[in-house]
C-alpha cells in the first residue's frame, strides 16, 4: 500500500513541476513576442508615411511623361498626314499633363525639387506656344516647313521637358532610397532591442531548463547510456534502474523489448537477405541503363545496360566517384543538380557513342530520399530514343517537304483570288465575292501555317543559320515594343517596359530573339482584355550570370490543362477576346529558337493573375 501512495505523489510531484515550468516560459515569450509585434508595427508604419510622398512625385512625373508622349505622337500624326485633326487628343492630354503637373506641383519634398517643377513648366509652356506656331505654319507654308520646324524647335523643347521630367522622378527615387536606409538603420536599432529582449528572455529560459532538468530529468542519464550501448546491436544488456517512478517502468518495459528484439533479429536477418537479392536483380534486369550514386557522387550500382553502353565492369566501378568511371560531364552534372536540388532533373537528350554509331538517349535524374526526407543518393536512367529520333527526323522531313510543296499551289491560289476580287478578269456577283474573300482568307491562313511549319522544320533539323553576335538587348525589346503600339492601342491594351538600358549584352541573332518577343507579345495581346483593363508587362532583368526576359497580361491565364504542354506544336489555348487564329506553332518555333541559344524558356506557373513566359539567356562575357 505504501509503494502505491509513494507512486502517486512521485507522479503528482513531476506533473505539477512541469506545468509550473511551461507555464512560466509560456509567459515569458508571449510577453517577448507582443512588444516585438507592437515595435515591428510601429516601424512599417512609420516607412508607409516616409515613402508615400515621393511615390506621388514619381507617379506624376511618370503620367506627365505619358501625356507630353501622346501629345507628340498627336504633334507627328498632324504633319504627315494632313487630313488627321490632332488638337482633340492634343488637347486631351494637355489636361492630363496638367493634372498631373498640379499634384506634382503640391507634393514638392525635396531640395531642388522646386526648381525642377519651375523648369518643367516653363518648358511646357514653351512647348505649347511652338505647337500653336507648328498649326499655323502648316496651314500657311505647308508639311515640309512644318516638319523642319518641329526637328528644329519642338524636339529639343520636348527631349528638354522629358529630361526634366526624368529629374524630378530620379530625385524622388533617390530620396526613397535615403529613406529606405534611414529607416534600415532605424529597422537595425529596434532589431537590437528585440534581440537584447529575446536574449534575456531565452537566458531565463535556460536558467528554468537547468533548474528543470536537475530536479526532474537527472535519472534519465542513466538510461541514455544504457540506450546508447544497446543501439549497437548488443542486446544482451539489460537496464538496472532502481527506483519507484515512471523511469523506473521504462526501464522494465525496455527490457521486455530487448528480450523480443533478439527473437526477430534471428529471424528477419535471412529474410532482409532474401529481398535484397529480389530488388538487386529487379534493377539488374531493366534493359534501359540505369546508374545509381551515393551523396558523394560515387557509383553504388550499374545493370548489366550500363555497363554495356559504357564499357564498365560493376565490379571495378562500385565506390568510384562517377567521373572515374564515366567521362562524360553533360551527364554528371545532371545528376549533381538533382543531388543539390533534392529535385527530379528535367529530361534532357543526349549522345553517346555507341559500337560505333551515334545514338540518341532521354536522360532522367531522380534523388533517392530517407524516411526523413534527406537525400542519400540520386538514380539515374538512360532511355534509348533512337529509333524515336529516326522516326521524328522522317516525319519531320515529310512536314518539310510537304510543306514546300504546298508553298506554290497556295500562292497561286491566293493571287487567283486576288486577280478575281479585283474585276481583272470580269465582273462577279456579290455571292461571288464572298466567297472568293473566304477562299482567300482561309489560303492567307493556310500559308502562314506552312510558313511556320517550315521554319519549325528547318529550325528542329539544324538547317537554320544563326547570326550569333553580340547584342544590345535593351534595343531588341524596345523595337518589339514599338511594333505592336498601335495594335494594343487599337485593342484598349497598356504595355509597359521594365528594362535597364545599361542591362549587359547577350550572344545571340537579334532577329530570332525579337522573333520570340513578338510571338509572346502577340500571343499576350489576344488573350488580354480588350476593354481598356489590359496590361502587359515586359521585363527583363540579371540574375547568376543570365539574362532573364519576361512577358506577363492580365488575362484569364493558361488553363490547368493546356500547362503541361502549351510548347508543344498546334496547341491553341481557346481565346474569349478573339476567334481562333494562328498555328498553334508559335511557342513551339519560341522554345526551338531559345534552345539554340542555349537558354531555357517556360511558363511561370506561380503566376496567378493571367499568364507569365520567361526565358533566359547566357550574359555575354
Amino acid at each position: 500500500m505504501s509503494f502505491k501512495i509513494s507512486t502517486r505523489k512521485m507522479t503528482k510531484s513531476l506533473k505539477l513541476k512541469l506545468l509550473y515550468t511551461f507555464t512560466l516560459i509560456s509567459l515569458l515569450v508571449s510577453v517577448n513576442t507582443i512588444w516585438t509585434i507592437f515595435s515591428l508595427n510601429d516601424l512599417s508604419q512609420s516607412i508607409d508615411n516616409i515613402m508615400q510622398f515621393n511615390y506621388n512625385s514619381i507617379e506624376a512625373a511618370q503620367n506627365m511623361s505619358i501625356a507630353i508622349e501622346r501629345q507628340d505622337s498627336a504633334q507627328l500624326a498632324y504633319m504627315f498626314n494632313a487630313d488627321s485633326e490632332p488638337n482633340e487628343i492634343f488637347i486631351e492630354n494637355q489636361q492630363e499633363f496638367l493634372k498631373w503637373f498640379s499634384r506634382a506641383e503640391d507634393n514638392i519634398t525635396e531640395p531642388n525639387e522646386d526648381k525642377i517643377i519651375s523648369e518643367i513648366i516653363s518648358h511646357y509652356k514653351l512647348y505649347l506656344n511652338q505647337y500653336n506656331t507648328l498649326i499655323s505654319i502648316q496651314v500657311t507654308e505647308g508639311s515640309s516647313a512644318s516638319r523642319g520646324f518641329y526637328y528644329s524647335e519642338i524636339l529639343p523643347t520636348f527631349e528638354n521637358l522629358k529630361l526634366e521630367l526624368r529629374n524630378l522622378q530620379n530625385i524622388n527615387q533617390n530620396a526613397m532610397l535615403d529613406k529606405k536606409n534611414k529607416a534600415h538603420n532605424n529597422g537595425t536599432q529596434a532589431s537590437i532591442l528585440i534581440f537584447a529582449s529575446s536574449f534575456f528572455t531565452l537566458i531565463l529560459i535556460a536558467l528554468i531548463g537547468i533548474y528543470t532538468t536537475g530536479r526532474i530529468v537527472k535519472p534519465l542519464h542513466s538510461l541514455i547510456e544504457n540506450v546508447k550501448i544497446i543501439s549497437t546491436g548488443d542486446y544482451s544488456k539489460k537496464l538496472s534502474i532502481k527506483g519507484n517512478d515512471e523511469i523506473t517502468e521504462l526501464s522494465k518495459e525496455f527490457n521486455t523489448m530487448l528480450e523480443k528484439l533478439r527473437h526477430f533479429e534471428s529471424m528477419n536477418i535471412r529474410r532482409i537477405m532474401e529481398e535484397s537479392k529480389k530488388s538487386e536483380a529487379i534493377v539488374k534486369s531493366i534493359e534501359d541503363p540505369m546508374i545509381v550514386t551515393d551523396k558523394e557522387n560515387n557509383i553504388i550500382l550499374l545493370n548489366e545496360a550500363a555497363q554495356k553502353l559504357f564499357s564498365s565492369d560493376e565490379v571495378n566501378s562500385i565506390n568510384k566517384h562517377f567521373l572515374e568511371i564515366i567521362k562524360r560531364d553533360d551527364i554528371f552534372e545532371n545528376i549533381k543538380n538533382s543531388m543539390e536540388k533534392n529535385i527530379p532533373s528535367e529530361l534532357i537528350d543526349i549522345d553517346i557513342e555507341f559500337e560505333g554509331s551515334n545514338n540518341h538517349f532521354r536522360m532522367y535524374s531522380n534523388p533517392i530520399k530517407n524516411q526523413t526526407g534527406n537525400n542519400i543518393g540520386v538514380i539515374t536512367l538512360l532511355q534509348d530514343i533512337t529509333k524515336l529520333k529516326e522516326v521524328d527526323n522522317l516525319k519531320s522531313e515529310f512536314v518539310s517537304t510537304v510543306s514546300h510543296e504546298f508553298r506554290t499551289p497556295l500562292t497561286s491560289i491566293i493571287m487567283g483570288t486576288d486577280i478575281m476580287l479585283n474585276h481583272v478578269i470580269g465582273e462577279i456577283n456579290d455571292d461571288q465575292e464572298e466567297m472568293l474573300k473566304a477562299i482567300k482568307e482561309d489560303g492567307e491562313r493556310l500559308k502562314i501555317l506552312v510558313n511556320d511549319l517550315l521554319d519549325l522544320s528547318k529550325i528542329q533539323s539544324g538547317k537554320i543559320t544563326y547570326d550569333m553576335k553580340p547584342n544590345n538587348l535593351y534595343d531588341i525589346i524596345k523595337s518589339s515594343h514599338h511594333q505592336f503600339i498601335k495594335t494594343a492601342e487599337m485593342h484598349s491594351i497598356k504595355i509597359n517596359t521594365i528594362v535597364d538600358e545599361d542591362i549587359p549584352k547577350i550572344y545571340s541573332d537579334a532577329s530570332k530573339i525579337q522573333l520570340v518577343i513578338n510571338n509572346l507579345l502577340s500571343n499576350a495581346i489576344k488573350y488580354t482584355p480588350h476593354d481598356g483593363s489590359g496590361i502587359i508587362n515586359i521585363k527583363a532583368y540579371t540574375s547568376k550570370g543570365n539574362v532573364y526576359v519576361s512577358v506577363d497580361d492580365n488575362g484569364p491565364g493558361i488553363p490547368y490543362e493546356y500547362r503541361s504542354k502549351i510548347f508543344d506544336k498546334f496547341i491553341q489555348v481557346p481565346s474569349v477576346t478573339q476567334k481562333r487564329e494562328g498555328s498553334g506553332l508559335g511557342l513551339a518555333i519560341c522554345k526551338e529558337i531559345i534552345l539554340a541559344h542555349n537558354g531555357q524558356i517556360w511558363l511561370d506557373e506561380a503566376n496567378k493573375n493571367g499568364s507569365k513566359f520567361i526565358f533566359s539567356l547566357k550574359v555575354e562575357d
